[in-house]
């Protein structure tokens, strides 16, 4: 009972340090207009973990075996911290990373952000760090500061920079015992002074498996408002269950993994999604989404008001995989000319989709995401008045598309050739000469879904099958 009371008034003072020009930076958001116009950024999920492939002595425990994911190993084998230690850090000499390269991959892609593991469950740090030794410069032959090199890289090439942090659930550190609640907490602190102060802006602090006392998650969040004002903090800082109202520092709301909203968003939302089943690299995981898939769920979630954080999961060598990159420069080049459509987007201005896709919105200009192509016409509702232009973004004459409007139904349709230009997405640009103006008793319903259970090939649901479920929410990864 000492030891609490001591940790509770220890948490007290942090707080009563913290500058009030920290806590009026919490409620001024212009430090999230990038982010929101970003839409789209790169995951990655490497570590320790990343040795293992996801088996451990013959046996396979990854997501696709029907484990919680590769980089859980530790947990799902039961692994004790002593071998986890003694078996992994020797091996990680990640001599292939070329921090270079990786931001490049993200900028070719079309990403506006990455964020990375400096520190996941199993306790281990890619960064150089006091607090313990259990961090790639001190334990591993390794010795380079992998978030050093990547924070470094983006400043150069124009990426925004951040890091994911298990900050409550530790199996190397705390949930085995090798520190008291006190102990740890103090090398959590200490982590994020260092992450926050060497190395240069930190525009993302991904927080995950957040704890439900408010004491701890609020100290750690004002301390990131102390040292980085401007940082975007991730809602998992605090548990799920603790109510939206209570999450003082949460910036944006983290979606549950490889989720798509069943509706349009009306807050500051974020889902990650894997291009397989796991997020650390897995040596058997062949169930990769195609280009189409992933071209899709961007377009979607532009349209309910999501940023899409897209993953990679590098091999043990420091490698992001072929498969990887060969979808990423699918998307970089379907970006390169649909750009428009996703960057600084707004959400569809109805709130519901159609048969053939979805909408973004800019300005006086409507973005048609045809995923499912009809030659009869693309067909949409709920939008009063006769556009003033229609036609293909990827094409760079911009010839006009026929467009007819019905004043009586407020519906419009969009004369188009037999074959779709784009069978992943075609994006039809429709301008208005004012503002996009919604008919308020527009009906409609919402026909495209993702169900995590399963690869996400076919996300658009059967008319005729009714709403379909989406599997119960899992959090963190």
């Amino acid at each position: 009972m000492k030891t609490k009371n001591k940790l509770f008034s220890t948490l007290l003072v942090l707080l009563a340090l913290v500058p009030m020009s920290a806590i009026s930076a919490a409620t001024d958001d212009s430090h999230m207009e990038w982010w929101r116009d970003a839409r789209f950024g790169m995951f990655i999920h490497w570590g320790l973990y990343s040795i293992a492939g996801g088996e451990w002595e013959g046996k396979d425990y990854g997501k696709e075996e029907g484990g919680a994911s590769a980089e859980w190993i530790m947990n799902r084998a039961g692994i004790s911290r002593e071998v986890y230690r003694e078996t992994f850090t020797p091996q990680f000499n990640p001599t292939d990373f070329d921090a270079k390269e990786w931001v490049a991959i993200a900028k070719e892609a079309g990403m506006k952000y990455m964020v990375i593991t400096s520190k996941h469950h199993d306790g281990f740090c890619l960064f150089d760090t006091d607090a313990t030794d259990y961090n790639v410069m001190d334990a591993t032959p390794f010795k380079r500061d992998i978030i050093k090199e990547l924070s470094e890289e983006c400043a150069k090439q124009g990426i925004k920079f951040g890091v994911y942090y298990s900050q409550t659930k530790d199996w190397y550190h705390r949930t085995r015992g090798a520190l008291s609640t006190e102990d740890y907490l103090k090398m959590v602190q200490e982590n994020l002074d260092e992450l926050l102060s060497n190395y240069g802006e930190m525009s993302v602090l991904w927080f995950d498996t957040g704890g439900s006392d408010l004491v701890e998650a609020n100290s750690q969040g004002a301390r990131v408002r102390e040292l980085q004002p401007n940082a975007v903090i991730c809602s998992r800082l605090y548990a799920r269950r603790v109510p939206a109202g209570q999450r003082k520092y949460a910036d944006f709301e983290s979606l549950p993994d490889r989720m798509l909203p069943t509706e349009r968003m009306t807050e500051d939302s974020e889902t990650c999604m894997t291009m397989r089943h796991n997020w650390g690299y897995d040596q058997d995981d062949d169930a990769w989404k195609s280009e189409k898939d992933i071209i899709e769920f961007l377009a979607l979630c532009a349209a309910r008001g999501v940023n899409l954080l897209l993953n990679v999961g590098p091999d043990p060598k420091g490698n992001i995989l072929p498969e990887e990159i060969e979808r990423l420069k699918t998307v970089g080049k379907w970006m390169a000319v649909n750009g428009d459509s996703i960057y600084g987007s707004t959400p569809s201005p109805v709130d519901f989709d159609f048969w053939w896709g979805a909408m973004t919105q800019k300005d006086k200009t409507l973005y048609l995401h045809v995923l499912e192509w009809k030659p009869e016409g693309i067909e949409f509702n709920g939008i009063v008045g006769k556009p003033s232009k229609a036609y293909f973004l990827a094409d760079p004459k911009r010839k006009a598309l026929s467009v007819t409007y019905e004043p009586d139904s407020y519906v419009t349709k969009v004369e188009v050739p037999a074959n779709a230009p784009d069978s992943r997405n075609t994006v039809i640009a429709v301008e208005y000469d004012g503002p996009v103006v919604a008919d308020p008793d527009a009906k409609g319903k919402y026909h495209w879904y993702t169900n995590r259970r399963t690869r996400h090939t076919d996300i658009r649901e059967n008319d005729s099958a009714g709403k379909q479920a989406l599997p119960k929410a899992v959090t963190g990864d």
